[in-house]
């Protein structure tokens, strides 16, 4: 019986497998590669990198607020307090969706019997 490393997952049987490599997680996709972008920003040229699901829903966001993807990293960067830019966006863009979603449930109406639409009018 080999030894189990940190890495290691145990099984509901009590053996240990191998960690599952990000994506085979239930059967899910969760691959997003890396994508690293120039960009200007207040005139000066600077490299981004961020998973391709981030440029995807920044660009989406740009485009809903008439703006380039210039003008919306700049933006971004202005507010930012600390942290580096690569994260700031990612917050931008899971703050983005989440207010969203947010947002359409608490404009679903009560359905009787549905404990998720009591509790996300509780507020």
């Amino acid at each position: 019986m080999r030894r189990a490393s940190k890495h290691d997952v145990r099984h509901p049987t009590g053996d240990f497998a191998d960690s599952p490599e990000v994506g085979e997680l239930k059967g899910v996709s969760m691959k997003s590669p890396v994508v690293k972008r120039s960009i200007v920003i207040a005139g000066h040229k600077t490299s981004v990198s961020l998973e391709d699901a981030f440029w995807s829903g920044l660009k989406q966001i740009a485009l809903g607020c008439d703006r380039t993807l210039s003008e919306m990293v700049a933006a971004i960067d202005s507010e930012r307090a600390h942290g580096n830019l690569s994260s700031a966006i990612r917050l931008f863009v899971l703050d983005h969706y989440r207010n969203a979603i947010g947002a359409a449930v608490a404009e679903t109406p009560h359905l009787p019997g549905r404990e998720s639409n009591r509790l996300a009018n509780v507020g």
